[in-house]
Protein backbone atom coordinates (compact mmCIF):
# COMPACT_ATOMS: atom_id res chain seq x y z
CA UNK A 1 0.00 0.00 0.00
CA UNK A 2 3.47 2.66 0.74
CA UNK A 3 3.92 2.24 -3.18
CA UNK A 4 0.39 2.63 -4.60
CA UNK A 5 -0.21 5.93 -1.99
CA UNK A 6 3.09 6.91 -3.00
CA UNK A 7 2.75 6.57 -6.70
CA UNK A 8 -0.55 8.86 -6.38
CA UNK A 9 1.29 11.86 -4.47
CA UNK A 10 3.74 11.61 -6.94
CA UNK A 11 1.64 11.76 -9.61
CA UNK A 12 -0.18 14.83 -8.01
CA UNK A 13 3.48 16.48 -8.13
CA UNK A 14 4.02 15.51 -11.86
CA UNK A 15 1.10 16.21 -13.32
CA UNK A 16 0.53 19.63 -11.73
CA UNK A 17 3.66 22.23 -12.83
CA UNK A 18 2.41 24.64 -10.91
CA UNK A 19 2.44 23.40 -7.83
CA UNK A 20 -0.58 22.37 -5.85
CA UNK A 21 -1.44 21.22 -2.41
CA UNK A 22 -2.03 17.44 -1.74
CA UNK A 23 -4.29 15.82 0.01
CA UNK A 24 -4.43 12.07 2.12
CA UNK A 25 -7.14 11.09 3.88
CA UNK A 26 -7.95 7.47 5.55
CA UNK A 27 -11.25 6.48 6.79
CA UNK A 28 -13.06 3.77 7.96
CA UNK A 29 -16.85 2.92 6.97
CA UNK A 30 -18.04 -0.35 8.48
CA UNK A 31 -15.44 -3.13 7.60
CA UNK A 32 -13.90 -1.53 4.49
CA UNK A 33 -11.17 0.85 4.88
CA UNK A 34 -10.47 3.99 2.03
CA UNK A 35 -7.22 5.77 1.54
CA UNK A 36 -8.12 8.85 -0.71
CA UNK A 37 -5.38 10.70 -2.37
CA UNK A 38 -6.64 14.07 -3.69
CA UNK A 39 -5.49 17.41 -4.90
CA UNK A 40 -6.41 21.02 -6.06
CA UNK A 41 -4.28 20.91 -9.08
CA UNK A 42 -5.59 20.96 -13.16
CA UNK A 43 -7.42 17.44 -12.09
CA UNK A 44 -8.86 15.79 -15.47
CA UNK A 45 -11.37 15.65 -17.88
CA UNK A 46 -14.66 13.88 -17.54
CA UNK A 47 -13.45 11.88 -21.24
CA UNK A 48 -9.83 11.39 -19.22
CA UNK A 49 -11.06 9.81 -16.01
CA UNK A 50 -13.43 7.66 -18.29
CA UNK A 51 -10.29 6.58 -19.84
CA UNK A 52 -7.88 6.08 -16.85
CA UNK A 53 -10.60 3.74 -14.88
CA UNK A 54 -11.48 1.75 -18.09
CA UNK A 55 -8.43 1.49 -19.42
CA UNK A 56 -5.86 -0.95 -18.73
CA UNK A 57 -3.15 1.46 -20.21
CA UNK A 58 -3.78 5.30 -21.22
CA UNK A 59 -1.96 7.68 -22.91
CA UNK A 60 -2.20 11.53 -23.14
CA UNK A 61 -0.28 14.49 -24.62
CA UNK A 62 -0.65 17.18 -22.23
CA UNK A 63 -0.95 20.70 -24.11
CA UNK A 64 1.08 22.61 -21.76
CA UNK A 65 4.16 20.21 -22.23
CA UNK A 66 5.84 18.43 -25.27
CA UNK A 67 6.50 15.30 -22.71
CA UNK A 68 3.75 12.24 -23.10
CA UNK A 69 2.13 11.48 -19.97
CA UNK A 70 0.89 7.89 -19.31
CA UNK A 71 -1.05 5.62 -16.81
CA UNK A 72 1.34 3.65 -15.60
CA UNK A 73 1.65 4.76 -12.50
CA UNK A 74 -2.52 4.40 -12.03
CA UNK A 75 -2.06 0.81 -13.66
CA UNK A 76 0.44 0.12 -10.70
CA UNK A 77 -1.82 1.40 -8.05
CA UNK A 78 -4.47 -0.50 -9.98
CA UNK A 79 -2.39 -4.08 -9.63
CA UNK A 80 -1.29 -3.38 -6.25
CA UNK A 81 -5.58 -2.78 -4.79
CA UNK A 82 -6.45 -6.26 -6.66
CA UNK A 83 -3.99 -7.71 -4.95
CA UNK A 84 -5.63 -7.05 -1.92
CA UNK A 85 -9.09 -7.66 -3.18
CA UNK A 86 -9.72 -4.11 -3.01
CA UNK A 87 -11.20 -1.53 -5.09
CA UNK A 88 -10.04 1.75 -6.70
CA UNK A 89 -12.03 4.71 -7.81
CA UNK A 90 -10.64 7.57 -9.99
CA UNK A 91 -12.58 11.02 -9.91
CA UNK A 92 -12.38 14.78 -9.35
CA UNK A 93 -11.72 16.07 -5.90
CA UNK A 94 -13.71 18.04 -3.75
CA UNK A 95 -10.68 20.12 -3.68
CA UNK A 96 -10.75 21.03 -7.82
CA UNK A 97 -8.27 18.81 -8.77
CA UNK A 98 -7.92 14.61 -9.25
CA UNK A 99 -8.50 11.97 -6.45
CA UNK A 100 -8.17 8.74 -6.34
CA UNK A 101 -9.52 6.52 -3.60
CA UNK A 102 -8.55 3.07 -2.61
CA UNK A 103 -11.28 0.82 -0.93
CA UNK A 104 -10.13 -2.21 1.24
CA UNK A 105 -12.32 -5.09 2.61
CA UNK A 106 -11.52 -6.09 6.32
CA UNK A 107 -8.34 -7.82 6.90
CA UNK A 108 -8.83 -11.17 8.44
CA UNK A 109 -5.59 -12.73 9.83
CA UNK A 110 -5.09 -16.27 9.98
CA UNK A 111 -7.62 -18.11 11.79
CA UNK A 112 -9.85 -15.45 12.33
CA UNK A 113 -13.27 -15.21 10.32
CA UNK A 114 -14.93 -11.81 9.43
Amino acid sequence: MKRAVSNLIQNSMNHNGQGCHIFVRVTAEGNTYTIAVADDGIGATDEQIDKLSHSPHYMVCDENTSEQRHGLGLLIVRQIILAHHGKMLIKHSEYGGFEVDLSLPPLTLPGESV
